[in-house]
């Protein structure tokens, strides 16, 4: 059965090329424009991994991280933000890893995949490619 990968962005042209990415590396991909589409896809099927658009209008995407990480905590996921600097806010809302835009394809599927074989690992600075175990962590 084929990994399942919830991804939610705001700008379509974003969920088409992540969609592609990830659909070519033989992912099953639910995509959502909005908050409300997200959480009823997360509730509803069984996901793997979260892909959220932190910079969602009127900061749902930060509550959503908290919601989504707060109700299923072992589903990982990579915040993708606009611009740098939210790092440290990403992880301690519950992201598992933390991604700028333009994603870089490559980066993106490693990401995916380190998360995917080690859903209770956080990767702790957005330049690492190793990661470190979550439970005694702290921001």
């Amino acid at each position: 059965m084929k990994q399942t990968i919830l991804v939610v962005d705001d700008d379509a042209s974003v969920l088409e090329s992540v969609d592609k990415v990830l659909r070519g590396a033989g992912y099953q991909t639910l995509l959502a424009a909005g908050v409300s589409d997200a959480i009823v896809q997360f509730h509803a099927l069984p996901i793997d991994l979260v892909m959220l658009d932190i910079g969602l209008p009127n900061k749902k995407g930060w509550e959503t991280c908290r919601q989504v990480s707060g109700a299923h905590p072992n589903v990982p996921m990579i915040v993708i933000a606009g611009q740098g600097g939210p790092f440290s806010s990403a992880l301690a809302a519950g992201a598992s890893a933390f991604m700028v835009k333009p994603l870089d394809a490559n980066e993106m599927l490693k990401k995916a995949q380190e998360l995917l074989a080690h859903p209770r690992q956080i990767l702790l600075d957005p330049g690492q490619t190793t990661t470190h175990s979550i439970p005694n962590f702290s921001i």
